[in-house]
């Protein structure tokens, strides 16, 4: 869902899908929007248990994981091994041309 409310879908990991605290719901495509181009989607940055920097896109803006009602997230990184990140910020949505 957009800041102003408008719904539309995107292809997200199944991890982020199977994450309540992202607030993704699994959806047909033909029932919302495409996400149009030049829309970059909010996430949260973060750091992991290795110290990298970690991203994740968050749906909804009152998902637990942007609204700091949870702190972390887990996620399945390139080495197949499963990590756990710390949110430092968040980004709001936004456009690009």
């Amino acid at each position: 869902m957009t800041d102003t409310g408008l719904l539309f879908w995107v292809w997200v990991d199944r991890d982020s899908l199977e994450d309540p605290n992202r607030g993704w719901v699994e959806t047909t495509p033909e029932a919302h929007f495409v996400l149009g181009r030049g829309i970059l989607p909010r996430r949260v940055v973060g750091v992991d248990d290795l110290g990298r920097t970690a991203h994740a896109r968050v749906a909804r803006v009152d998902a637990a994981l942007w609204t700091g009602g949870v702190a972390t997230w887990s996620y399945e990184g390139s080495d197949g091994v499963l990590h756990t990140a710390t949110v430092i910020s968040r980004q709001q949505e936004r456009t690009y041309s």
